[in-house]
């Protein structure tokens, strides 16, 4: 996607507006048919904690409200009106005491690569190698005896197709939350392929019925149609419809980088429902070569401590190279070339992290018929347990626990504490970062070591819930500094303000007179960066400008932090501003303002984990820059802005040979520039917030021949050609424009002298 830079103009009201409220005024526009975005443009999912304020109805139209009657219709997905500013609303509504969230309506999307077909081989390889075959017997045994219990998945996905034959035995009565008044027919395929291989792990396959059919259900919530148009609130809401309908085990094989609060809410609320939730890591993100750009870390809610993060190996067993990794994964399952059913009665073969989720959920289906009374908690360590380990480690970032091994889970008798023998320092069980994990102490001589490896210096919280009266203590040992501690983790929780690197963790416990069960959790949130408090435009940064790149580190390490730097530019010039972010956690937004100006710049088109630019032309004086993630949430990673100043010289808007290099236009400034020869393009780049009449003036210089200035629309679509010579050497343009953003194209084929050309963008009148 081409750079594209937007330019708000702000009437002076609102520029008085936004010198009181401390926050620069904005337009953020995106071609919602046509953009890397990974949000929906304007729309944003909040809830109150009491009714909403007549005010902020006035402002969005409300698209949809939550469904849960615990809820009174409070939880809201709303798009905001077209005249409404969204810098400002947000600035308003984020910060208001009677708001529990408010958050941008990520997009939530399933990712499946189409695979060549299967040649040779067993088209169900993945059943052997996660030994789902060698359970079927024990499973009709079982049934027949009559010791295994009714369990229903719910698919939240694109719906499933509800007369295939592989998948219309095990259906129940589903919904279609996109349209209520529809059934969740799949009419694009990828819920359908998660239900067969559930249906699949359960031993209908290749004709077979399965010996659970009338005690194993499948439930599909369709929260998208097309598996692009999924997003985070009607993703949350299909989690909760499907507690609602008592749904056993939820499977989603859809998700996207980005946290958000109510995902985060409906997950926890599954959780203490009693559903296991199995999510899919993710596939990694391609460049156009096909070369890697990201494959860590885990999607969300795969990344949830409370759902089974489940990645993919292929049928050798190894780690497939575009499965995503990272902490909070659980464990593995094949996701290559997997046979499944497609709508219309056919099947095909489909790979990717989605089609190996599936295969934990029916595991966990499995589970929960043979322990009925299980919690979400034990499923996940007895299917943890089980799993066969790989890579030499109990648990990794790129394996978890190992792949699954269904018989296994079927015959295994649950053990207490998964982690055992970890008794010793040297025997230290490796754990994620904000992650929930149960063990036990047996006695008052027991001891349980962990260690966790912290990539970057913060606040590590470490909370402990003990099952059994007893006084739990901790040892924390840094092996960066050697520095060592012993603390109490009975009453509260735990700050730790550690170094990164490696950490361990020694949990025992006294007054105990039986074994004690517990749950340890811990959460990381970064260390602020050395500029901080620099929250806003009056207590911003000041940089030293240099004729060299100046770079600044920094985090965002705290809930909607936003970072404010001063630039001092002491004559006019040209500004290059770069913010790169090395996580597609991030979703990275650039915020330029003068000092004491209408003119602000915001840039923000790429989609997470992506560079954004923006180059202009800064008048002498001061400049700020503010620099944020678009979802404002804290990001573990840093970030780095690079700013480069290049005074005026003989062009100072060099290059700007093409569109994507295109300079930044502000009304009524007068800009020079030189051309060197017929290849030599000056491209400039303007914004229309509002229909209205521009006018361009364009002056060349004595001696000038044959000059030519050509307008386009966003689209370059030629709008008006006009040609100067020595005998024409000013024109002016008047034109009715819609809103948008406009490119224009000078460039001379004949003679030229000495002097530079003007080139001024008229305020509209």
């Amino acid at each position: 996607m081409k750079k594209v830079v937007w330019v708000t103009w702000i009437c002076l009201f609102a520029l008085l507006i936004t010198a009181a409220c401390g926050q620069a005024s904005r337009e953020h526009q995106v071609n919602e048919k046509d953009s890397s975005k990974t949000v929906f443009h304007r729309e944003w999912v909040i809830k109150w904690k009491e009714e909403a304020d007549p005010d902020f109805l006035k402002t969005v139209d409300i698209l949809h409200e939550s469904l849960d009657p615990k809820d009174k219709g409070q939880t809201m997905l709303i798009r905001l009106k077209p005249n409404v500013d969204e810098e400002k609303w947000e600035s308003r509504w984020s910060g208001d005491p009677r708001v529990e969230y408010l958050h941008p309506n990520h997009k939530f999307k399933v990712e499946s690569r189409v695979s060549m077909q299967h040649r040779g081989g067993n088209s169900i390889y993945y059943l052997k190698r996660i030994r789902a075959e060698a359970a079927w017997p024990l499973l009709a045994k079982w049934k027949k005896q009559g010791r295994i219990s009714s369990v229903t998945v719910a698919v939240v996905d694109t719906g499933v197709d509800l007369n295939h034959p592989m998948l219309a035995p095990f259906l129940v009565a589903g919904v279609n939350l996109r349209d209520p008044a529809q059934p969740p027919q799949d009419h694009m395929g990828h819920g359908t392929r998660v239900a067969s291989v559930i249906a699949a792990v359960w031993g209908s396959v290749g004709g077979k019925k399965s010996p659970l059919i009338g005690s194993a259900h499948i439930m599909p919530i369709k929260v998208m149609e097309d598996g692009q148009d999924g997003d985070v609130y009607h993703t949350a809401e299909g989690i909760r419809e499907a507690v609602r309908r008592k749904a056993d085990v939820i499977v989603l094989a859809q998700g996207s980088w980005t946290y958000s609060e109510t995902m985060a809410e409906a997950v926890e609320e599954a959780e203490q429902a009693g559903v296991t939730v199995v999510g899919a890591a993710g596939n990694a993100s391609l460049n156009d070569d096909g070369d890697i750009l990201y494959d860590h870390p885990l999607y969300y809610p795969a990344a949830f401590s409370t759902v089974l993060g489940v990645g993919s190996v292929d049928a050798q067993g190894q780690r497939a190279m575009t499965s995503n990794s990272g902490s909070g994964l659980d464990v593995m399952a094949p996701g290559e070339n997997i046979w499944s059913a497609i709508p219309g009665g056919k099947y095909g073969y489909d790979s990717g992290t989605s089609f190996a989720a599936p295969q934990v959920a029916g595991l966990a289906a499995l589970v929960k018929e043979r322990f009925p009374y299980f919690t979400p908690a034990q499923i996940r360590n007895l299917i943890r347990q089980t799993a066969r380990p790989s890579g030499g480690e109990r648990w990794n970032t790129l394996y978890g626990f190992g792949t699954i091994d269904v018989y296994r889970a079927m015959t295994a008798k649950p053990e207490p504490d998964i982690f055992e023998p970890n008794d010793r320092a040297e025997q230290a069980m490796p754990i994620s970062t904000d992650q929930v994990y149960q063990a036990t102490l047996h006695s008052s001589t027991d001891a349980d070591w962990y260690r966790i490896h912290l990539f970057h210096p913060g606040t590590l919280v470490v909370t402990c819930d003990a099952k059994r009266h007893a006084r739990m203590r901790i040892r924390v040992e840094v092996e960066r500094t050697g520095q060592t501690g012993e603390y109490d983790l009975s009453s509260q929780p735990l700050y730790l303000t550690v170094p990164g690197g490696q950490i361990r963790l020694k949990v025992w416990a006294t007054d105990m007179k039986k074994p004690v069960s517990y749950t340890l959790a811990n959460a990381f949130s970064p260390q602020a960066d050395i500029n901080e408090n620099n929250d806003y435009q009056w207590n911003a940064t000041k940089v030293k400008l240099t004729p060299d790149w100046v770079p600044i580190k920094g985090t965002w390490h705290k809930q909607r932090d936003m970072d404010w730097y001063q630039l001092e530019i002491p004559r006019p010039g040209t500004l290059e501003v770069r913010l790169g972010v090395v996580t597609p956690r991030a979703d990275p937004v650039l915020f330029v303002q003068e000092d004491e100006s209408w003119h602000t710049v915001r840039v923000d088109v790429k989609a997470e984990g992506e560079e954004e630019t923006i180059r202009l032309h800064a008048p002498k004086g001061f400049l700020y820059v503010r620099v944020s993630d678009y979802g404002g949430n804290p990001i573990v990673e840093p970030y780095q802005l690079l700013i480069h100043y290049q005074p005026e010289m003989s062009d100072a808007f060099e290059p700007n040979d093409n569109s994507d290099q295109a300079t930044l236009l502000f009304p009524d400034e007068t800009l020079t520039g030189r051309l060197t020869g017929p290849a030599d393009l000056d491209w400039y780049v303007f914004q229309v917030t509002e229909r209205s009449r521009h006018t361009i003036r364009l002056q060349i210089p004595k001696g000038w021949e044959d000059v030519e200035m050509i307008l386009y629309d966003s689209r370059k679509r030629a709008l008006k050609q006009v040609r100067l010579s020595d005998s024409r050497r000013v024109v002016e343009v008047t034109r009715m424009l819609e809103i948008g953003n406009y490119y224009i194209r000078i460039q001379s084929s004949g003679n030229r002298g000495e002097g530079a050309y003007s080139l001024v963008l008229k305020r509209p009148g």
